[in-house]
């Protein structure tokens, strides 16, 4: 008979139920801590968003001739960008 899941993980390679939820009970969790730097590429994906995308905005403001008209909606446009790219990257872990 032919074992699918390796020679060294046992008879279905699933984990013991008892002692997950004993982990759960006690308070541990299965997740590892985030890694370094995660909250630095988090703040840096929204600066830069808002900024490449006010930048924009800028620069057809100054082309067209308008006051201020493209740069807020620049701003707005890279701010909710690049908070859908945080929660795409960064959110649920698999």
């Amino acid at each position: 008979m032919s074992d699918t899941n390796g020679p060294d993980r046992g008879h279905s390679g699933k984990k013991d139920n008892a002692k997950r939820e004993e982990r759960l009970r006690s308070g541990q969790v299965d997740r590892p801590n985030p890694p370094p730097g995660e909250a630095w590429g988090i703040v840096g994906t929204l600066v830069g968003g808002g900024g490449f995308w006010g930048l924009v905005g800028f620069g057809v403001d100054r082309l067209f001739g308008f006051d201020a008209l493209f740069f807020p909606i620049g701003l707005i446009v890279g701010v909710v960008a690049a908070i859908y790219l945080v929660i795409y990257r960064f959110g649920a872990r698999r």
